[in-house]
Formats: C-alpha cells, structure tokens, sequence
C-alpha cells in the first residue's frame, strides 16, 4: 500500500484525497441525515401525543362547562319551582283553609248560600291546585319518555269545535271563542289526548291574557299531510326579550302581572307537539296580541 502510494504522482495524491473526503462528507451527511429524520419522527410523535392530551383536555373542559352549565339550570330550576309553589299555591291553599275555618266554627250560623259559596270556593281552589299539579306530573313523563304518542282516527272539526266548547266553560265565557274548520279534515289520525294538551293551554292562555268580551280565533286547515292549528287573540301579547325564552320550564312574561299560571303551559305544549312531530311557532307584540300556529302530520301516512 504504502509503495503505491509513493508511486503516485502529487496530482494523483491529491484527487485521492479529495475522493475520500467526498466519501467521507456523503457518509457523515447520510448519517447525519438518518438522524435528522429520526428526530423528526420523534419530534411528530411528541406533537401528536401533545394534540391529543391538547384535544382530550378540551373535553374535559367542554365536559366541564356542561355540567356546570346543567347545575346552574338544575339550581335556577329549582328556585323557578320553590317559587311557583310558594306563590301559586299560597293563594288557593289560603281559599280553602279560609272556607274550611269557616264551615268548622260558623256552620250553624252560615245561610245555604254562604255555605254553597264556601264550598265553591274549596272546589274551585282544589281545581286549580290539582290543574298545577298535573301539569308537573305531565311534564316529568314526557321528560322522562313514560307518555307516548298513541294513534288513533280523528274527527278534526268536532274536536275543534268541542275544544272551544270547553274553553268556554272553563274561563267563565270571559272570551268569545270564534272557531272555524277551513277545509276538508276528514282522514286524520293522532293522538287525541296529546292534542287536548296542546290547545287547550293556547285557547285559555289566550283568553286568560286577553281582556273581557274580546275575541279569540282557532282554526284548524289541511295542508298536504299536515293539519295547521292557529290560535290567535288580541291581547297583552309578549314582550320581546321574553319571546326567547317562552318554552322554559316555569318561566313566565314580564307583563302577567297577578294572572296565575305555572310557567309550564307552553313547555307542555311544545314537548306535545314534538311528539306528534310537529312544529310550533308564534308571532306577538306586546298589547297588539299573540298568534301560534301548530303544524302536524295528522294526515300522513304512518
């Protein structure tokens, strides 16, 4: 090696070295290389194992804030209902025990028709405690998947026209029901029970917030497979920054006033008409009046 190395020109010797310094510059960059690539690989692997705890911490959080979002609805829930009870039932339940004080100490004393008042006055606030109370239970089996939506036939326009009927009734004929079927009705299938909840929440929220011997409208018409309901009166209406959250549990308008209700009404009536997978809408302007039309498959084909 070393005697032909000596035989090697100086031009020879230097294009030799040159050779092997190029090798030994690729080697030193391949390996060079190879680290590069194996630290790139390791510095991807770190970023994903950081945008995965990264993401996974964002569940959390976003986990997190939902239930506490749920705890504080839960919480103002509850004030919501400690409040309705306190104040919606005080006024009944100081009827009755008032009667009740009455008919114990003075029956002897009392006429036939003060003592006929008095038990009118029993019956009616026990009416409207056990109205409330129905429509907690109501809202908790819905909630809880326990009601059901059951079809069967129905004659639309007698149903209508019973409805308004029994609005009429109940509210002490306060309000004149106009009702009309527009169109053919015959056909349709739904639940009846689920549709006595739903309107008869509107007919007597409307007549309920309207003022005396002012007329309320209900009319029921076909479209295609959908039956459309409007209930429409000329009312205190509701307020605009109330309109959001109309079909809150035990949330009531700012302009009600002393007019007793539960605040549940409208949930009920929207978790009825979501059964029935339908649709309901509204229109108001405070003291112009409220419009809510309902729409429901009664006429499609199950």
């Amino acid at each position: 090696m070393l005697s032909t190395l000596a035989t090697l020109s100086t031009a020879q010797l230097g294009c030799l070295l040159i050779a092997a310094a190029a090798i030994a510059a690729l080697l030193w960059g391949w390996m060079l290389r190879r680290k590069v690539a194996a630290r790139a690989a390791d510095l991807a692997q770190a970023k994903t194992r950081l945008e995965q705890e990264v993401e996974e911490r964002k569940k959390t959080a976003a986990e997190l804030d939902r239930a506490l979002a749920a705890e504080r609805e839960a919480s103002e829930l509850k004030t919501r209902f400690v409040s309705l009870v306190s104040h919606e039932f005080r006024t009944p339940l100081g009827i009755t025990m008032s009667a009740v004080e009455l008919l114990r100490n003075y029956r002897d004393r009392l006429s036939p028709a003060k003592h006929g008042e008095l038990l009118d006055d029993i019956h009616h606030a026990t009416l409207r405690m056990s109205g409330m109370m129905e429509q907690v239970l109501l809202l908790g089996r819905v909630d809880a998947g326990n009601a059901q939506c059951q079809n069967a036939p129905l004659a639309l326009a007698e149903l209508g026209d019973k409805l308004a009927d029994e609005t009429l009734s109940a509210t002490n004929r306060k309000c004149r029901i106009e009702f009309r079927a527009e169109n053919d009705l015959a056909g349709a299938s739904g639940d009846e029970s689920l549709l006595r909840h739903i309107f008869s929440n509107l007919l007597s929220n409307a007549v309920k917030y309207s003022p005396a011997d002012a007329a309320v409208e209900f009319t029921i018409r076909r479209d295609t497979d959908y039956a459309v309901f409007r209930v429409r009166d000329r009312g205190i209406g509701i307020p605009a920054d109330d309109q959001i959250r109309l079909f809150e549990a035990f949330h009531r308008a700012g302009n009600v006033g002393e007019r007793p209700g539960t605040g549940l009404g409208l949930l009920i009536v929207k978790r009825c008409v979501e059964m029935h997978r339908g649709t309901i809408q509204f229109t108001s302007r405070e003291n112009e009046g409220t419009t809510f039309e309902v729409r429901i498959p009664l006429f499609a084909i199950l």
